[in-house]
């Protein structure tokens, strides 16, 4: 058997990598329908050959994949969890495999030979930790769920009236609650946010049942609180995996030696397997990989200074700040003390340092109080390295990080943010989203006009000496997304003040793109080989040049 196992185990693991793509690519909310099924039949396959080696555990979660990627209900916030399913199974994967005479028949041939209502039998210790409170004003559907669930030996509450929810709660006691999202009186996230701020159930996980699956609903719903949330109408079976992965604790969120309890980031433990993961498939798929070090400055002496209270209000307000400010294949998490690592996939070490600075300055701004009632605020610096750039491993990548967050402190100031092997960004630098360097003022005023009404921060300068003062230097004046930067421009021309972005390394931060009524191959290609990222030639339609700026700030800033 084991020599049979070496045999397949290759392309078991192959599928998973192929798994591993499309959790990325549901999370980036770009999984096509012709991916998801290949997934579901991987996810298949592997549970196959897992039950077929006596790996039951992994079979059981390759399964519960196969499962989620049929359902229609899988939205990019189910991303996530996928990565940790998948990050347990390669785990339930390792070791010897056993013969199938020795470990517990598959749970697939087990129910095709037994009713579902015998299909497990559970002792009476098993039984008590399967309690379920259903939530929900349809009597309906309550007595539908209490008779799926029964048959999966789960003893079900049905509560149609939301108003004696916590009566029922302290009767019950229940494992875990399923909550309708709008119900009359009370509505679902309303109870769970109060639910929450109970210390005694806090921890107890919740998961809404929802014929609203838009965005802005599931948002409403995670934002108070929700571990997991099932469409309607649902899939039983999807309903029945999900409420099952919750009762075993394995993917619930607040697990005390995951989760820090002050911040609700994971621990050092868990935020390291979590990039461990992207990080390898950052290497297989050849992308970009940064990881940052946050800390607080001088946080000793705010605890002295202004009290317990006001430190841990700081912590709490940084935990809530950074999982807003990342996608969800960022990984942030709490180290020690005041000190966070950030895990960023897909982003090189300039645009993360970007990201941080504005961060850095969110932070700044926040209004804490003290003990005594005095008003504090708190600054930050931050470092970050980039994966095979700066080192190979995360505890390498967090020792240069380290050190140049360091080096940046060493410089004075505060809200820096110090790049490995790059300059770092002073304080006084203000950032925008896009710079214009252009002589025609009607051209600039037409321009500024159209970004601003997107919502985009702009700076305008009309000459290239300008320009190159503000964009340049130990700590310039202007930090820019996208700089536009147009050639026959007075001062100082195009191709010059590109020349000095370059030399100060202003083009590794800033992409680029060239206004030029030139069409000549000679000039675009002195552009391009000077660091621009792209050019248009006048005279432009203003609608094909915001296409461009959004790109490039969408390849830019997808962190």
């Amino acid at each position: 058997m084991f020599e049979a196992w070496e045999r397949a185990r290759p392309s078991t693991f192959q599928k998973i990598d192929k798994l591993d793509d499309a959790a990325i690519a549901l999370l980036d909310n770009n999984l096509s329908a012709e991916l998801k099924a290949a997934a579901e039949r991987d996810a298949q396959n592997v549970a196959e050959v897992a039950g077929r080696f006596g790996f039951d555990k992994a079979a059981r979660t390759a399964k519960d994949l196969a499962e989620r990627f049929a359902s229609l209900s899988l939205s990019p916030v189910d991303g996530v969890s996928i990565s940790e399913d998948l990050l347990a199974l390669r785990q339930n994967l390792l070791g010897p495999p056993t013969p199938p005479s020795a470990s517990k028949p598959p749970a697939t041939s087990q129910a095709s030979q037994t009713p579902p209502e015998a299909a497990t039998s559970l002792d009476e210790s098993q039984l008590e930790a399967r309690r379920i409170l259903l939530v929900d004003d349809e009597p309906l559907v309550s007595r539908g769920l209490t008779s799926l669930l029964a048959r999966r030996q789960m003893a079900v509450t049905a509560l149609n009236d939301p108003l004696r929810f916590w009566s029922t709660v302290e009767e019950t006691k229940p494992n875990l609650i399923l909550l309708d999202l709008e119900m009359p009186r009370l509505s679902g996230t309303e109870l769970c946010r109060a639910l929450r701020n109970d210390r005694r159930w806090s921890e107890l996980p919740v998961i809404f049942l929802t014929g609203h699956t838009d965005q802005a609903s599931v948002q409403r719903i995670f934002a108070a609180g929700a571990d997991d949330y099932v469409g309607k109408p649902f899939v039983p079976a999807e309903l029945t995996m999900r409420i099952e992965s919750r009762l075993t604790g394995v993917k619930a969120r607040r697990a005390p030696v995951e989760t820090d309890p002050l911040t609700g980031l994971p621990v050092a433990g868990k935020a390291t397997e979590l990039i461990d993961r992207f990080l390898r498939l950052a290497r297989r798929k050849s992308d970009p990989y940064s990881i940052a070090v946050l800390q607080v400055d001088a946080f000793a002496n705010l605890v002295t200074t202004f009290g317990r209270g006001a430190a841990n209000a700081v912590l709490r307000a940084i935990g809530e700040l950074l999982p807003k400010s990342f996608r969800a294949e960022d990984v942030p998490g709490w180290w020690s003390g005041a000190e966070f690592t950030i895990g960023m996939y897909g982003s090189t070490k300039e645009h993360a340092a970007i990201k941080l600075g504005q961060i850095c300055a969110k932070i700044a701004e926040l209004n804490f109080l003290a003990d005594d009632g005095r008003r504090v605020h708190v600054a930050c610096s931050a470092g970050v390295a980039q994966y095979q750039t700066d080192g190979d491993s995360i505890p390498a990548l967090r020792d240069e990080a380290l050190k140049a967050l360091e080096k940046v402190r060493e410089t004075g100031g505060a809200n820096r943010v110090g790049v490995s092997g790059v300059k770092a960004m002073g304080p006084m630098t203000r950032r925008v989203d896009v710079a214009i360097v252009e002589g025609d003022a009607a051209l600039v005023a037409l321009l500024q006009h159209a970004m601003e009404t997107r919502s985009l921060r702009v700076a305008t300068f009309a000459d290239g000496e300008t320009a190159a003062a503000a964009l340049t230097g130990a700590s310039p004046e202007i930090q820019a997304s996208v700089i536009l930067l147009g050639v026959d421009i007075p001062a100082l021309n195009g191709l010059e003040v590109l020349r000095r972005l370059k030399a100060g390394e202003i083009t590794r931060l800033s992409s680029v793109v060239m206004l030029t009524s030139r069409t000549g191959e000679r000039d675009v290609l002195a552009a391009l080989e000077l660091g621009a990222t792209d050019h248009i030639a006048k005279p432009f339609s203003v609608p094909v040049l915001m296409h461009k700026v959004r790109t490039v700030l969408k390849q830019g800033q997808a962190w």
